[in-house]
């Protein structure tokens, strides 16, 4: 009986410090490596990989979750998130309440993930080719590559191990079916899917529910 007793208040007190203190164990983890965010924001399952360029941004906005542990998430992760801008002036943003769980995103010019996105296991989001087309040029450290801006805008849903490219925008509330490549935009409220991705379906939704969502009133 003493025993149980004594496991019980031992139990109870891990389980305060780790709510009390691995918030800012996170926090601090996370402004250690230059992300703007702010204390109780960002919930770190297993410690992401972060690498940020000089005079670049990466932005975490409240109720994000980054899961970079496997044991958290059955669906299996194959490496922890990595967030990494490449060039000055790149953006790497990450909306309210949005989970990446093994989520790869690299931001030569700007990624922007939106409120409410949920990022499948393994994903990767890449605002450049990183490498130039013409064989000749990749010789050269000093080659140019193109970048343009990926979006993915609110309430989007990402399937696991889908690849999104530059230039992409995904539309509100569209869903990528898993292991998806993508390489033009997919307008809000589809679905699409393969490689390339291609237009699946139209997805059915409440317009009172959806104007609620996207245009609160004040």
């Amino acid at each position: 009986m003493i025993v149980r007793k004594m496991y019980k208040a031992f139990h109870k007190l891990v389980n305060f410090g780790v709510k009390y203190f691995k918030p800012k164990f996170d926090f601090r983890y996370l402004i250690n490596n230059g992300v703007d965010t702010k204390l109780n924001y960002v919930v770190l399952n297993g410690k992401p990989t972060i690498s940020k360029y000089p005079d670049s941004k990466i932005i975490i906005e409240s109720g994000v979750t980054l899961v970079s542990d496997t044991k958290d998430n059955v669906a299996g992760i194959n490496h922890p998130v990595i967030l990494a801008t490449l060039s000055e002036k790149a953006i790497i943003y990450i909306g309210k309440d949005s989970g990446l769980s093994g989520v790869t995103i690299c931001a030569a010019t700007s990624v922007s993930i939106g409120t409410y996105v949920g990022l499948g296991v393994n994903v990767s989001i890449y605002d450049t080719d990183f490498h130039p087309i013409d064989p000749f040029e990749r010789r050269y450290e000093d080659y140019k590559t193109k970048s343009s801006p990926v979006i993915i805008d609110d309430y989007a849903w990402i399937g696991g191990n889908s690849i999104i490219l530059k230039g992409v925008r995904i539309g509100r509330g569209s869903v990528v079916g898993a292991g998806s490549v993508v390489t033009k935009d997919v307008p809000d409220f589809e679905i699409h899917a393969g490689n390339p991705a291609r237009f699946i379906k139209k997805i059915e939704h409440n317009h009172e529910t959806h104007n609620n969502l996207f245009n609160p009133r004040t």
